[in-house]
């Protein structure tokens, strides 16, 4: 089947890096993969992805951005089309009375303005969260896939690496910098935790941040390791993994962490409250919460990592890189007519 697949955003964050992978995978099954993306777009797709590249940066109304993305469309001449995120989706409907193919959403995060969404023959969302306020008679949710890491980093390695207590637990939060991510409540939230945090990631609240450990006295034991090119390797070195977002669409570090069979405590956001033990989440920005639980687990990680043995067995198999491309080949072959 001939699958046009758009994006029209470019960088190293999630969305980019699932496209990619996506694309890849769809090609790999046999299918005819055209990749439609910005000019900017740099990141390698495979030999077999045919690549299409649009004036994205232009702003969603302007003609020439219209008139040259309609051009590539035609051009492919595909079975179905496939769009990621609002700007795609917006471009796309505005279009979609010209082309004559089914065409398909993914819904990556929660979205106010869902209007352009409700035009599509077809909605796939990353969680069941993303997909709530959507009233569409075909929607289907499709976990992102995460590959399992080429290469372990072990626990000693890390011990050194960031020069840790060797005997005492060690905890990772990977992600961005930035406020969306709350890492200001995990840190004031790890005042009395006896065990390591390492948080792994870069970016504008950095030295915000480090002041707020150093104001609590905290930098024996909160480490800021700046960004680490594939962290996902690092992940089997913790006793656990924490997320403290105020909002998701869903989280590939919490994939990541249950295929390795790592457990994951969380604020109670997408798609960790679809996935991990009910126990395991805290209400969004409540630090007292998140300390208590996160004391609780301390004192009995060999009870929670028995409590997650059902999630890890499911996660290998649901949360597979396999098993996403796999999903969302069928969903799409069933909207190009195909099965």
């Amino acid at each position: 089947m001939k699958i046009c697949e758009i994006v029209a955003s470019y960088g190293e964050g999630g969305l980019e890096n699932h496209f990619i992978e996506l694309c890849n995978g769809l090609a790999a099954e046999g299918h005819e993969v055209h990749a439609v993306i910005p000019n900017e777009f740099i990141k390698p797709f495979d030999c077999k992805v045919i690549i299409h590249k649009v004036p994205f940066h232009l702003s969603r109304k302007n003609i020439i951005l219209l008139w040259r993305f309609y051009k590539a469309i035609k051009c492919i001449n595909p079975d179905v089309i496939h769009t990621h995120a609002s700007k795609a989706t917006s471009l796309m409907a505005s279009i979609k009375k010209f082309i004559s193919c089914p065409s398909v959403a993914t819904i990556h995060g929660k979205k106010q303005e869902i209007s352009s969404y409700l035009k599509m023959d077809a909605v796939i969302g990353v969680s069941s969260d993303v997909l709530k306020d959507l009233d569409h008679p075909n929607k289907k949710v499709i976990f992102n896939g995460v590959k399992y890491p080429s290469i372990k980093v072990v626990r000693d390695e890390v011990v050194k690496r960031f020069n840790l207590i060797g005997s005492r637990p060690i905890i990772m939060s990977i992600g961005r910098l930035v406020e969306v991510k709350n890492f200001d409540m995990l840190i004031n939230a790890w005042q009395g935790v006896d065990a390591d945090l390492l948080l792994i990631g870069d970016g504008p609240l950095k030295s915000k941040l480090n002041n707020q450990i150093q104001a609590l006295n905290l930098a024996s034991s909160i480490h800021l390791t700046g960004f680490i090119d594939n962290a996902s390797a690092l992940i089997g070195a913790a006793d656990f993994i924490v997320i403290s977002s105020q909002r998701e669409g869903f989280n590939y570090v919490m994939a990541e962490a249950l295929c390795q069979s790592i457990p994951v405590i969380s604020t109670d956001v997408p798609a960790p409250n679809e996935i991990i033990p009910k126990q395991y989440l805290v209400e969004v920005g409540n630090s007292r919460a998140m300390h208590d639980l996160l004391s609780e687990s301390l004192a009995n990680l060999d009870m929670m990592h028995l409590g997650y043995k059902d999630t890890f067995s499911w996660s290998a198999r649901a949360l597979s890189i396999e098993a996403m491309i796999s999903e969302t080949s069928h969903f799409l072959e069933k909207q190009g007519g195909v099965v």
